[in-house]
C-alpha cells in the first residue's frame, strides 16, 4: 500500500538515525501520491535519503523541507512543487537523475553533482563559491581616479 508522508505541524520534525530513508513513490495502481507533502512548519531529513523512482515533494507556502545529509536521486527525477522552500544542505548526488524546481524556492549550502532544472521556481546557489562569480562594481573614487589619469594623459599628448 502506498502512503504519503505528510508533515502538517508547526513543530519541527527531524528524521534522523544511523540508517537511511528510502523513498518509493507510486508502487500501487493508479496515480501516485506525492512522496512527501509539507503543509506547514519546518522539517528536515538528517538521515541519508535514497530515491527509488521519480518522486515529487510538495511544500506549501511558508513551509520548509531540508535534506541535511546526502540525497541520492539514483537516476530518478525529484520534482519540487509548491510555493514553499526546499533546501539541500549537504551533497546532492543525482546519479544520472535530475532535480526539477517547479515553483517556490530551492536552496541550500550543499553541492549538486548533476542536472538541475528550474521550471518556475527560484534557485539559491548556497555557498558553492566555485559555481558563481561576483563582479563588484567600481566605486566612485576609482572612477574619478581613472578619469583624472585619462585627462592627464590627454593633456600631456597635446
Amino acid at each position: 500500500m502506498d502512503s504519503e508522508r505528510i508533515f502538517d505541524n508547526a513543530n519541527t520534525y527531524a528524521v534522523t538515525g544511523p540508517g537511511s530513508v528510502n523513498l518509493v513513490q507510486g508502487t500501487a495502481s493508479g496515480p501516485p501520491p506525492n512522496a512527501i507533502t509539507v503543509n506547514q512548519g519546518s522539517h528536515q531529513f538528517q538521515a541519508i535519503v535514497n530515491l527509488h523512482n521519480d518522486t515529487t515533494v510538495d511544500v506549501a507556502s511558508g513551509a520548509t523541507l531540508e535534506f541535511n545529509n546526502r540525497l541520492f536521486l539514483n537516476n530518478n527525477v525529484l520534482t519540487k512543487t509548491g510555493t514553499g522552500s526546499m533546501a539541500v544542505n549537504n551533497i546532492l548526488s543525482v546519479g544520472g537523475g535530475t532535480l526539477i524546481c517547479g515553483e517556490g524556492l530551492c536552496s541550500g549550502s550543499g553541492t549538486i553533482g548533476g542536472d538541475l532544472t528550474n521550471s518556475g521556481g527560484t534557485i539559491s546557489p548556497g555557498n558553492s563559491a566555485g559555481l558563481t562569480t561576483v563582479v563588484p562594481e567600481p566605486n566612485a573614487c576609482i572612477l574619478a581616479l581613472l578619469g583624472s589619469l585619462g585627462i592627464v594623459g590627454y593633456v600631456l599628448r597635446c
